[in-house]
């Protein structure tokens, strides 16, 4: 059974979601006794919005403005996932987490507490003239205004390619760049291939 930690880092368009969708169906082919959970903020953040409360609807206003959820809501997020969900011998599959170097700490903590193990930090790499262009094709409203493509590029250089560089610097990790500008096939079997599954 595998039991290893995924974190899927890259920028918008880089694919994560997709080669995320690849692994756990080649996992459940190969390894079908394996066990997975697998965390996406987005996927959470959007279902913690549309709950009724107070902190809700504030989590929604400061959405809707295009601000950043704060550090503390994001990780309590992932760690209510943790404590209801982890066991032993389940594989944890990360999407969206951590992208600060606050939230990058937590997670230190997390895998410390939880003793993981196997810790694999698949780092899709895609130039920022490929970023723009994918954001404009995937023809979401917001990905229109150049503005904002600018913004994301800007705020992912500044707050997630340090927390990739910490990975590096820590024992307890295994960063796997990925060339993120081939094919979605490629792309796969690049990270298959380096994880030697």
């Amino acid at each position: 059974m595998k039991k290893d930690t995924f974190v899927f880092i890259g920028s918008s368009g880089s694919g994560k979601g997709t080669q995320i969708t690849f692994l756990k169906e080649y996992i459940k082919e190969h390894y079908p006794e394996t066990h997975m959970i697998h965390y996406d903020s987005g996927t959470h953040f959007r279902s913690f919005v549309e709950r009724d409360g107070y902190t809700s609807k504030q989590m929604s206003d400061i959405l809707g403005r295009g601000e950043l959820a704060p550090d503390f809501i994001t990780g309590w997020l992932l760690v209510d996932e943790l404590v209801n969900k982890l066991t032993p011998e389940k594989m944890l599959i990360l999407d969206g987490f951590p992208r600060t170097m606050s939230q990058a700490n937590m997670f230190d903590s997390a895998v410390q507490y939880y003793k993981l193990e196997g810790i694999k930090i698949i780092n899709i790499e895609v130039s920022d003239d490929e970023v723009r262009r994918r954001m404009i094709a995937r023809g979401r409203a917001d990905d229109k205004k150049p503005e904002i493509i600018e913004n994301r590029i800007s705020w992912y250089k500044d707050n997630v390619i340090p927390v990739v560089e910490h990975f590096r610097e820590n024992n307890n990790y295994n960063v796997i760049d990925i060339n993120g500008e081939q094919s979605v096939d490629g792309v796969f079997k690049e990270i298959i291939e380096k994880l030697n599954y």
